[in-house]
C-alpha cells in the first residue's frame, strides 16, 4: 500500500480508515482518478463500506466484486 501512496495511485480516504475507492471497489489516486485496474477489497475499503472487517463481510464484498467482473 505504501508504494501505491508513494506513486499517487492511491490516496487516503476521507476519513484516513484506509484507501479512497469507488462504490465499485475502483482504487481513487491522486487528482481523484479512478483506477480501471486496481479494485481494492476489505478493511481497507472501512470508510467506504464500514464493518467490512469480518471475513463474513468480506466474503460478501468479494462474491459482488467477482459477480461484477464475471456476470453469469
Amino acid at each position: 500500500m505504501r508504494a501505491l501512496l508513494d506513486e499517487g495511485r492511491a490516496r487516503p480516504d476521507p476519513l484516513c480508515l484506509g484507501l479512497d475507492v469507488t462504490d465499485n471497489l475502483n482504487l481513487i489516486g491522486d487528482g481523484g482518478h479512478t483506477s480501471s485496474r486496481l479494485f481494492v477489497l476489505g478493511p481497507p475499503t472501512r470508510s467506504a463500506f464500514w464493518e467490512i472487517i469480518a471475513v463474513p463481510d468480506i466474503r460478501k464484498q468479494g462474491r459482488a466484486f467477482a459477480a461484477r467482473l464475471f456476470p453469469g
